[in-house]
């Protein structure tokens, strides 16, 4: 599917997300909710979104799908309760260092599972070159944001939040069903597969979380968690299945990066590296032209 001016949809859908997953990344760092409570409590904003889109929406009728979805839900759950609890203690900027290792293994892992998404490169060399180009601009510019402020604990603790998440991107895609031009029932599939997910995210996340009673403060900040969570990967996941490859993807949405460190810069004072901000968003550029 592409916009009007023969552009890609997705690469659109890609950096709309990346403003939403720059406010789930560093929502806990405000709202510092314990990451177990999170998980569960999310579903009060999930749920009222996932029945609204049962009943307006097509959803896919294999039930493989849905045990696809309810198996990633597992280790989904985890990979939010340790992304949730390392932003709560690191920071949302220091917790997006999972971006770029995301974003590499998830374009090795789908190139294994459909090496034409990578070969069709080779076919277009100025593409291919775009495409390197572009993911070294992005994993320099974005390392070199960092360069300041990462440490030893806050990388150890999101390299398994990278490797669940670029599993999940995987599947997600293998999961949807095809585009074939209708986006509703695009839409319709993703929205079930992230209703699925988190209602087992939900009671996995009751089984590692300690019995606790909910505060009001817990119930509303989690709902409204819940319901950015679920317009959020909707887009997300609408991107990944019009993309080629899911790291194409991943390239685009590291402007998560920028946009918080711009938020950094004015609301706390933080120092920014504007040319490494400019070079991961030409990166981005690249990737989206050499790609699309």
């Amino acid at each position: 599917m592409a916009l009007p001016f023969d552009l890609p949809l997705w690469p659109l859908l890609a950096l709309v997300f990346s403003f939403c997953g720059a406010v789930i990344v560093g929502f806990n760092h405000y709202a510092k909710v314990d990451g177990g409570k999170l998980v569960v409590l999310r579903w009060l904003g999930v749920a009222p979104l996932a029945v609204v889109s049962y009943i307006l929406l097509p959803w896919p009728e294999k039930p493989s799908f849905y045990v696809i979805a309810l198996a990633m839900g597992v280790l989904l759950a985890l990979s939010d309760k340790l992304l949730f609890d390392a932003a709560a203690k690191h920071g949302g900027r220091l917790t997006a260092l999972y971006i770029p290792m995301k974003m590499l293994l998830g374009f090795a892992l789908w190139g294994l599972i459909e090496p034409s998404s990578v070969t069709v490169l080779a076919a277009v060399p100025w593409r291919g070159l775009l495409v390197v180009a572009g993911f070294a601009a992005c994993i320099y510019a974005f390392t070199h944001l960092r360069r300041n402020d990462a440490s030893k604990a806050a990388i150890l603790a999101v390299v398994p939040v990278a490797v669940l998440l670029a599993i999940g991107d995987v599947v997600a895609k293998y999961a949807l069903e095809a585009p074939s031009g209708d986006v509703w029932r695009v839409v319709g599939s993703a929205t079930a597969f992230l209703a699925m997910t988190n209602s087992i995210g939900c009671v996995v996340g009751l089984m590692m979380t300690k019995r606790f009673v909910p505060t009001p403060r817990d119930m509303v900040l989690s709902a409204l968690f819940g319901v950015i969570l679920m317009v959020g990967l909707s887009i997300f996941l609408l991107s990944l299945a019009l993309a080629p490859n899911p790291g194409y993807v991943g390239a685009i949405t590291m402007l998560s990066a920028l946009w918080l460190a711009i938020h950094g810069y004015y609301a706390h004072g933080e120092r920014t590296n504007w040319w490494g901000g400019v070079l991961l968003l030409a990166g981005a550029i690249l990737v989206a032209v050499g790609a699309a």
